[in-house]
């Protein structure tokens, strides 16, 4: 009979959780090298908040210290860490989660994975400023040649 007792009154003490509220990620500061760019960011809820720093060079990104994680005050988890140069904010618990994401090359384009050239030039710019060039030798190539062919009947 008293195991009844305990276990309805495990029963009784469950609380019913509500769904999280909406979590914000936002980007404090951003410092960046010809060689590295440090992120800090802020995962936040109504009710808490947490802060990490990202550290990219021209291959990869870590989070310093790892994955950072914390208990809101209503009992929720409320963690940021680092996913495919990605920066994910994710607030949950047993009934629901949400989560915000920035990508890292957002705010350090020559960083991360990222394909880029000195100065700050895209690889994608320079060829496309390449195969510009090559298109306007070649269309004053053929002009010049129609252009001597024309002036060679004329004579």
């Amino acid at each position: 009979m008293m195991s009844i007792f305990v276990i309805l009154g495990l029963l009784l003490c469950v609380k019913a959780q509500d769904p999280v509220s909406p979590v914000k990620l936002t980007v404090d500061s951003v410092s960046s090298s010809s060689d590295s760019c440090n992120l800090t960011v802020t995962c936040s809820t109504q009710d808490s908040h947490i802060s990490s720093t990202f550290t990219c060079d021209v291959k990869t990104c870590s989070q310093e210290g790892g994955e950072r994680s914390g208990v809101t005050t209503s009992g929720a988890s409320l963690r940021v860490y680092l996913v495919n140069d990605s920066i994910i904010c994710n607030h949950s618990n047993q009934v629901s989660w949400t989560k915000n994401v920035t990508k890292i090359q957002d705010f350090c384009p020559c960083h991360a994975g990222s394909e880029c050239v000195s100065a700050g030039i895209s690889v994608c710019l320079l060829k496309m400023i390449v195969f510009s060039v090559g298109l306007i030798i070649m269309v004053s190539a053929v002009i010049s040649v129609n252009v001597v062919e024309k002036l060679k009947k004329e004579k």
